[in-house]
């Protein structure tokens, strides 16, 4: 049987009367494309749900999203950070903490790496345009999600370097978060010109990656990509 990659997903109230469980379709078609069976984990209340989840899934992806809530890694915010959801971030970081437990291969992007690196003792930027000096573009609001939009270094001794087999990567971007101090487990392993942290590892476990950009959109366009969710599908095959 194919690996089962769980997908997380935010709740979506922009409808009238009607809450709904959403994630991009733009992920299940990469862990599609990757040659795993994609499948969205609803935010619950329960916590001890994480331990059925992980029943019945191989892998986990962390999906991006709403930012995370500055009172997780001990602060108050600032007047940038205007939308967070604490019942999703409380439910993915009990997820995630029972999976590292498990040693299941776990995929973080943008949102998914800052919940990974706050779940561990992290902290984040909570706005990189007003906390960061001499910062670049990383949230192109006008260009459209599979558009590359900058460069990032990838250290040659990561699983990002043997995932992509170079250095150097253009990538798209949008977020204003990013990773600050790195969770002691973690190590970076990735950043763009400008100094932000673009890609963590977990340093004991076996397939524990985040990365800053959102890769499950350039998939169709830009191929290569595929890489990454294939190295989550083939480390979820193995367990």
């Amino acid at each position: 049987m194919k690996p089962v990659i769980g997908i997380t997903t935010h709740l979506d109230n922009s409808r009238p009367q009607k809450i709904y469980a959403a994630v991009s379709n733009s992920y299940v078609q990469s862990i599609l494309m990757a040659g795993g069976i994609p499948v969205m984990l609803p935010v619950v209340e329960d916590q001890d749900m994480a331990a059925e989840y992980l029943s019945v899934i191989d892998g986990l992806l962390l999906s991006g999203g709403e930012d995370v809530c500055t009172m997780v890694y001990g602060e108050n915010p600032i007047k940038e950070v205007e939308m967070f959801c604490p019942q999703r971030d409380s439910f993915e970081i009990n997820l995630f903490a029972a999976a590292i437990e498990q040693n299941m291969p776990v995929l973080g992007i943008c949102r998914g790496l800052q919940v990974m690196n706050t779940a561990l003792g992290g902290t984040l930027y909570q706005d990189i345009f007003t906390q960061c000096k001499n910062i670049l573009g990383h949230l192109p609001r006008r260009l459209p999600v599979d558009t590359l939009y900058h460069t990032i270094s990838i250290k040659e001794d990561s699983i990002l370097f043997d995932i992509f087999g170079k250095n150097e990567l253009r990538v798209n971007s949008y977020h204003h978060q990013a990773a600050k101090d790195v969770a002691d487990a973690f190590r970076p392993t990735a950043f763009s010109t400008d100094n932000i942290i673009e890609g963590i590892e977990h340093l004991s476990r076996t397939f524990v990656i985040g990365v800053q950009w959102h890769p499950e959109d350039l998939t169709v366009k830009h191929p290569h990509f595929i890489k990454l969710f294939k190295a989550l599908v083939d480390a979820a095959s193995r367990d």
